[in-house]
């Protein structure tokens, strides 16, 4: 084993890792209070594109003969002069209707979590012209209006709240919403008489409110479960009750909370049908960015006003790394290595976890390997003999001195740094057979049946830090790890991503020499860190990054985001108590190890409700399953675990609480492949159209295109049913997920008939 570099750190028993691995603390960016909010919330680990919203003051505001503090105002009552749909053809497209970009993101970002196409509409306080919602009597273009915070401001003593929108725009819409059958969503609403409602004050001062859907038979495609509440910390609202059901019916509810008067459950959202038109109102904002009850809510309208008839589809992953398989870490001055045994109990652990996920679900563990570990296994005192070729070992495991720390986003001049591997280090050693077999993790893997029960892929041979390495060194590391990789089999698991490469430590990303290394070996793609904003893309949180030449040193290289954990983070953790001083030191948390999980349950199934299929990153040392912490969940819930069992198992189980999805895990190469399909076919601005039998108000069938209609990779498209014909569309449905159907566009655009046509 090369040596590590002695250094200074806080907390040095548990925090302390050798500078050779270059594992970097980073300190994760937690949101701060909302300026909308009385009360506090727990700081989360926020690592997406997130847009911060201004501040929006709170002002009281006498509202059904009852004051409320509020930044938002009532629904205005004008009635629309239209009187039945008229339309023929709909564009599905969505219009969401804002004061600024960072509140639109709350509406926005469900759509574009799906794919769904979508524009936006910032309405100053001074007024905005709507947009063209027909060019034609018959043809609309949008198929659901999103309005956020009725777009109010405060225009004074005199005026208090208003919208922005005039009387006149709010007519327009609704004319548009009755000729064209097309359903509205005001997200962040007080209750009035306009919505079939009284509010019963605003919360919370002291106490919190869960918010739970209370019936979700008009968006049952939407997967959510009923009575499943959610905290309301962070978001301001106004519990509500229904006084006119002739026009009002209850989808979501808030707990009691009796610290702050409310005894008893009230209304948290309604459905209106007003004059021939429909809207889903709710009496709370969203703030996708940080909170779960957004992400979670989300679902219910934009499944109810797409009539689950949508370009794009709904996807949920769960897809966790675990590097540094092979290589012994420290902690302390003591090696710790990953054991066969706790291998093999992480193979009944994901046996245990997919038994209780939803139907269509499948979580695999993917491992990152160092092949130079197997070699130091095999034979561990190789280095201390003198003789130059001797043992069954021969050449040995690669050792060289210290690396230079750097910073992190350190840029190496092209062509620039000091080989660290030794010059005797040529082609791929082809280490004998008879010395691999001396580890028993290797023999391990060597079993078939242990080894398609994960997911592989190559973690480079020896884990030296790329961010100064020279063009030779990262060379070699990518070219003995795959001769590594190809030599005792692990190349040949069901589930070998041979394209990708997790880098140590996420090094390399801005030093030309190393991309070009591993371009030069095949690997096309990487996985970068979320808490790194540099190694994200900034257009769209779901596209990934390429590299250029000038950011990276090297152009071509896809960077696919993945999250950072507070359990990955020391990556020589192996006990609860380790993890939590490292996150007290580092992240400045406060709280028990329960309390941390806490964040992370939240944190992470918020991520899992978003949508986002970026991978999760782990280590080898939180798979330790022998000598384990028990924990102990109450009632007959204790269990001994493993770091990253326990955290999947509070993330999985938040989860189906919540939703009845299916929940699977991709390959590196798969999870490269889809976010690389996502940008390319963004990029081809797919759009749907509905057809509209205006005499029976239904939806009969859909029409998909694109610019040029043509796109190199297939268009998903979600239905609520079956079509009568696929057109040779790729057919996918998981568990109770809906209909995807994938299609390819060659030239013109292909229509479905729906078998059972969508009501409008």
């Amino acid at each position: 084993m090369f040596t590590p570099r002695m250094q200074t750190c806080i907390l040095a028993a548990v925090l302390c890792l050798p500078s050779i691995y270059g594992h970097h603390h980073h300190h994760r960016s937690t949101p701060g209070e909302s300026a909308d909010t009385s009360e506090t919330f727990a700081g989360l680990n926020s690592q997406s594109l997130a847009i911060v919203a201004p501040p929006i003051p709170l002002a009281h505001v006498n509202n059904d003969d009852l004051s409320i503090k509020t930044n938002t105002t009532i629904v205005l009552p004008v009635d629309p002069t239209a009187d039945s749909i008229l339309g023929e053809t709909i564009d599905s497209t969505a219009l969401v209707i804002a004061r600024d970009l960072a509140s639109a993101y709350s509406a926005y970002s469900g759509l574009n979590d799906r794919g769904i196409p979508y524009s936006i509409l910032i309405v100053p306080e001074t007024g905005e012209a709507l947009p063209s919602l027909n060019d034609t009597a018959t043809h609309g273009n949008f198929g659901l209006i999103v309005i956020m915070s009725e777009v109010s401001y405060n225009y004074g003593d005199t005026q208090g709240f208003r919208s922005a929108l005039t009387a006149a725009q709010w007519q327009q819409l609704y004319n548009y919403q009755v000729t064209f059958g097309v359903r509205m969503v005001r997200l962040d609403v007080a209750p009035s008489v306009t919505t079939g409602t009284q509010s019963l004050g605003s919360c919370c001062g002291t106490g919190v409110q869960l918010v739970s859907i209370s019936n979700s038979s008009s968006f049952p495609g939407a997967g959510l479960k009923v009575g499943a509440g959610v905290t309301t910390k962070g978001l301001y609202h106004y519990p509500a009750k229904i006084v006119n059901s002739s026009m009002a019916f209850e989808i979501a509810q808030f707990s009691a909370s009796a610290e702050d008067g409310f005894n008893t459950t009230s209304t948290a959202a309604v459905i209106n049908e007003i004059d021939g038109r429909q809207q889903m109102v709710f009496f709370l904002p969203f703030n996708v960015q940080w909170s779960l009850a957004s992400n979670f809510l989300q679902h219910a309208w934009v499944h109810w006003a797409t009539r689950g008839l949508y370009v794009g589809y709904r996807r949920a992953t769960l897809s966790t790394q675990v590097d540094d398989i092979q290589t012994p870490m420290f902690d302390s001055g003591e090696n710790f290595r990953v054991s066969t045994t706790d291998l093999a109990h992480h193979v009944t652990a994901m046996k245990d976890v997919n038994k209780r996920l939803p139907a269509g679900s499948k979580w695999v563990i993917e491992v990152g390997h160092n092949g130079n570990g197997n070699i130091e296994a095999a034979d561990p005192e190789y280095a201390e003999r003198t003789t130059t070729a001797s043992g069954v070992c021969a050449p040995g495991p690669i050792e060289y001195a210290d690396q230079f720390d750097t910073p992190l986003e350190y840029q190496k001049p092209l062509g620039s740094g000091t080989p660290l591997w030794p010059e005797t280090a040529k082609d791929y050693a082809n280490y004998s057979s008879s010395c691999m077999k001396k580890d028993e993790l290797l023999t391990w893997w060597q079993r078939s049946s242990n080894l398609n029960a994960f997911s592989h892929v190559s973690h480079t041979f020896t884990h030296e830090d790329q961010n100064n390495a020279t063009y030779s060194d990262v060379f070699k590391e990518i070219a003995w790890n795959k001769g590594w990789l190809d030599a005792v089999g692990i190349s040949t698991a069901k589930q070998f991503s041979s394209t990708g490469l997790i880098p140590p430590a996420i090094t390399g990303l801005h030093n030309g020499d190393a991309l070009q290394a591993w371009a030069d070996n095949g690997i096309i793609h990487v996985v970068g860190d979320n808490t790194r904003k540099v190694l994200l893309n900034p257009t769209n949180e779901h596209w990934p990054l390429m590299s250029t030449r000038a950011l990276n040193g090297y152009s071509g290289i896809q960077i696919t985001p993945r999250w950072a954990s507070n359990i990955y983070y020391n990556a020589s953790c192996n006990y609860a108590d380790c993890v939590l001083a490292e996150w007290k030191a580092v992240s400045n948390g406060t709280g028990d190890m329960y309390q941390l999980l806490d964040i992370e349950r939240e944190t992470n199934v918020r991520h899992l409700l978003g949508l986002h299929h970026d991978p999760f990153m782990f280590h080898q040392a939180n798979m330790m399953f022998e000598d384990a912490d028990t924990y102990d969940f109450g009632g007959d819930d204790i269990s001994i675990m493993s770091l990253l069992e326990v955290w999947v198992d509070v993330v999985t189980r938040e989860y189906t609480r919540l939703v009845s999805w299916p929940l699977v895990s991709q390959k590196h190469d798969d999870i490269a492949a889809a976010f690389r399909s996502r940008m390319i076919r963004d990029n081809c601005r797919p759009t749907l159209t509905w057809q509209v039998d205006s005499k029976a108000n239904t939806i009969t069938g859909v029409t998909v295109a694109a610019n040029r209609n043509t796109c190199s990779v297939p268009i998903p498209v979600t239905f609520p049913g079956t079509v009568t014909d696929q057109q040779g569309a790729t057919a996918e449905q998981l568990g109770s997920d809906p209909l995807t159907l994938w299609v390819s566009l060659t030239g013109k655009p292909v229509s479905f008939t729906l078998t059972k046509p969508v009501a409008l």
